[in-house]
């Protein structure tokens, strides 16, 4: 007779209520929440914009300087940074195993799709099972974006390094047909109660994203890539998801998922909203399809947004952080003033006046004192917040009077990426891209033309710091995203910037990124442990 623990779970026993099956799916989003949250520095969204031409790598003056290894492509800038994206990689196979083990035992319950229970909190057996594909699927794809060669795991695995790394294409069929599983079995709302949970149109915008990002980055680069055969990959795939499937899930989703632009940009984000003397329209809001939640508990609360701010100095309404991935002056100086989006998406200490406390203007010698590769530009929007003392309004909320954390959701995919990829891929293109236009300038933009290069440098403009500038770039090809990253010599002048390639400006090599094929390292002590399975990246070595 089998016996289990009397004072703890199991797998055998977690499965056999309706409270316990519910409470395995919630540890996928915590699972997908503590991957986007807990490798602080390195974490997936604040990693791409490091990588990006919109940002430096920035940190303290005295710190090390693996953010510069990061920013510049370029392991020989500090050699022993071999784990850089340990934590990222962890908390991704431990949310994938997580799925994998929620799809593996979710046959085994015995569900009533028309009970109090599945009505009540929306959980029916269909549903569950598309919500944890999606969170599978959603990690998959930026895990895939990030290294480009992972082991495929569809089973539930302690070793992910005990597993050799599978072919892109095998990698994103099952992004692709997790999503579409996701699409066609999610609900297209719930209660508001429930806010948080993944609809279809989630999963349908984010098979957009996903097929453009493939065949841009597999399509438009030019050489050969490591590893993968570019037309064997394109043709394959051309048969898991067509561009008229894309398309039709994009036209579900502008006429029948309710969402739309706000009125007015700057009232999504708090620290916008404060600056214009606009009230914050709050997480939930039609334009939000997808967002990962936080709050103000030990575990959901938002870490990462803790890097962005300056470096031991309060800027009262915004507060301070460690000065990671800090936005370049060029992004400001080379933004139209006329478009609201640009003082919503970007703090410039120097412009800016103190609308909370004018008595003390900021201070650019000091709000610049200890940030590296400083440059008078802060990302805002997800900028934490302080009353007129500088004390952080997350920590009022705590009673941790010295927090730099957020409880503010970060938001993963908006109504206004939907437009933006509708018109690119043809769907009414001059409309919706004047819909995202106009609301930049107050409802009367200059005329532009839906080309393809006016809808991404749109893109450039409408997404700045939400993570998605570098993985554009890479999708108009490796050498076309190397062009625009690289900063040649003489370099941008930036104070406290480290001495690297012989000069004390900022310089970024465009082989280096070309060397690396646009890919991040591997963690070196996975490699090491998979004993030769795992084949660390090009141009990382």
């Amino acid at each position: 007779m089998d016996s289990y623990p009397a004072t703890q779970q199991t797998e055998a026993t977690f499965f056999d209520t309706y409270d316990k099956v519910y409470e395995a799916l919630v540890g996928c989003y915590n699972g997908m929440r503590g991957w986007s949250n807990d490798a602080g520095n390195y974490a997936y969204n604040l990693g791409s914009e490091m990588k990006s031409d919109d940002a430096s790598g920035g940190g303290g003056v005295s710190d090390g300087m693996t953010v510069q290894v990061v920013d510049r492509f370029d392991i020989s800038i500090s050699p022993g940074a071999v784990d850089i994206y340990s934590v990222v990689w962890k908390g991704a196979f431990t949310t994938i195993a997580r799925c994998n083990n929620f799809l593996k035992k979710v046959d085994d319950f015995e569900w009533d799709d028309n009970g109090a229970f599945a009505t009540d909190h929306s959980f029916k057996k269909a549903g569950a099972i598309a919500e944890a594909r999606f969170i599978r699927a959603y990690i998959y794809f930026c895990s895939e974006q990030l290294w480009g060669h992972l082991p495929l795991l569809t089973e539930t695995t302690e070793d992910p390094g005990a597993q050799t790394q599978a072919s892109p294409q095998e990698i994103y069929e099952l992004i692709v047909n997790d999503l579409k599983y996701a699409a066609g079995n999610l609900p297209p709302s719930y209660a508001t109660t429930l806010n948080g949970r993944i609809t279809k149109y989630a999963a349908e915008a984010l098979l957009a994203r996903v097929y453009l990002f493939y065949t841009g980055y597999y399509g438009r680069t030019q050489i050969e890539l490591p590893r993968v055969n570019k037309a064997e990959f394109l043709n394959h795939m051309s048969n898991v998801l067509t561009e008229n499937e894309v398309k039709a899930y994009l036209e579900d989703i502008i006429a029948n998922s309710g969402c739309q632009l706000i009125s007015d940009f700057r009232a999504l984000w708090p620290a916008g909203a404060s600056a214009a003397g606009l009230n914050y329209i709050g997480e939930i809001n039609n334009e939000i399809l997808f967002a990962i939640k936080y709050g103000y508990t030990n575990g959901t609360k938002s870490v990462w947004t803790s890097n962005i701010g300056a470096r031991s100095y309060t800027m009262a309404p915004y507060g301070n952080g460690w000065s990671i991935a800090i936005a370049n002056g060029s992004l400001w100086k080379n933004w139209d003033p006329a478009d609201v989006r640009k003082g919503a998406s970007l703090l410039n200490v120097l412009a800016e006046s103190n609308t909370f406390n004018a008595a003390h203007p900021y201070d650019d010698d000091v709000a610049g004192l200890d940030v590296r590769e400083y440059q008078h530009v802060f990302f805002k929007k997800y900028l934490n917040q302080t009353n007129a003392e500088g004390v952080t309004l997350f920590g009022m909320n705590t009673g941790d009077l010295s927090s730099m954390h957020s409880s503010q959701d970060f938001f993963i995919i908006r109504y206004a990426d939907v437009l933006l990829m509708a018109a690119e891929l043809g769907i009414d293109a001059q409309n919706n891209f004047n819909q995202v236009r106009n609301r930049a300038y107050g409802g009367n933009a200059p005329f532009k033309a839906a080309t393809y290069e006016n809808i991404m440098d749109e893109r450039h403009y409408e997404f700045v710091g939400e993570g998605l500038r570098y993985w554009d770039l890479l999708r108009r090809g490796l050498e076309y995203a190397a062009d625009a990253i690289q900063i040649q010599a003489p370099g941008v002048q930036a104070r406290n910037a480290p001495s690297l390639y012989g000069s004390s400006n900022i310089i970024i090599k465009r082989e280096r990124v070309m060397a690396t094929y646009g890919l991040s390292q591997i963690p070196g002590t996975q490699v090491t442990l998979s004993n030769g399975k795992l084949i660390q990246n090009e141009g990382w070595n």
